[in-house]
């Protein structure tokens, strides 16, 4: 008897943990009230609900990151990547997209600039404006940890200029620059600039970009007694 309650008790206490696990809109909303409007409200993006509350992993393995999307990858290699978390090739385009905001350095650029061949070189893909441009602020056996923006000439704003600089040669990032070599990634792009993305009903960039953030944020939740919980979210 006393076996088969403490078996119920740790059914209850698994589901209770499964629950927990879930994110959550305002999870946070007493220990940390300031987090979630400021992730919302950022450069004058759209405004959503972000969830909250996922559990921190207890091991650090540096062997995950090499399923990461990387700079140097092939559009082949980053849509397997991608998929392989339940995204697909239009989630790809979006969440690229979110590089309309930020800054890289010029140690993921190095290969692009002066590398890219065996025998040395540039991608050809760079418009010759971009190229002359980026070795100015990157020189040959520079500074690596000079830091641009990655969406030129937007690199404030969260706006569909990132997507306009790919399809024009302008991508400082070789992994965006592959988004304008395929058909299906290049097509996707060229819809929120088409006839149909100045109607009302035609494809929102904004509502998609929603879309695609929140679906990557729901990748690989812990629920049960996986991870622990974060109760604050400025400590561990």
């Amino acid at each position: 008897m006393a076996l088969v309650l403490a078996m119920a008790l740790a059914m209850v206490l698994a589901m209770a943990q499964e629950v927990e696990g879930q994110l959550m809109v305002g999870f946070y909303g007493e220990t940390c009230p300031q987090a979630e409007p400021i992730v919302r409200n950022v450069a004058g993006g759209p405004a959503y609900e972000v969830p909250t509350g996922r559990r921190d992993g207890m091991v650090s393995n540096m062997s995950l990151a090499d399923n990461m999307p990387d700079v140097s990858n092939s559009i082949q290699q980053l849509k397997v990547k991608f998929m392989r978390k339940g995204l697909t090739e239009k989630d790809l385009v979006l969440l690229s997209a979110a590089h309309t905001i930020g800054t890289t350095a010029c140690f993921f650029l190095t290969r692009r600039l002066y590398n890219f061949f065996p025998g040395g070189g540039s991608d050809p893909a760079i418009n010759p404006t971009l190229l002359l441009e980026l070795k100015q602020k990157c020189p040959q056996n520079g500074d690596v940890n000079v830091r641009l923006p990655i969406d030129q000439g937007s690199g404030q704003a969260f706006d569909l200029h990132i997507l306009q600089n790919i399809r024009n040669g302008f991508a400082v990032l070789e992994s965006d620059a592959k988004l304008n070599e395929d058909a299906m990634t290049r097509g996707i792009m060229d819809n929120y600039f088409g006839f149909f993305s100045n109607l009302p009903f035609g494809p929102s960039f904004e509502a998609d970009f929603v879309e695609a953030i929140l679906k990557m944020g729901q990748i690989g939740v812990r629920t049960g007694f996986q991870g622990a919980p974060r109760r604050v979210c400025a400590s561990f």
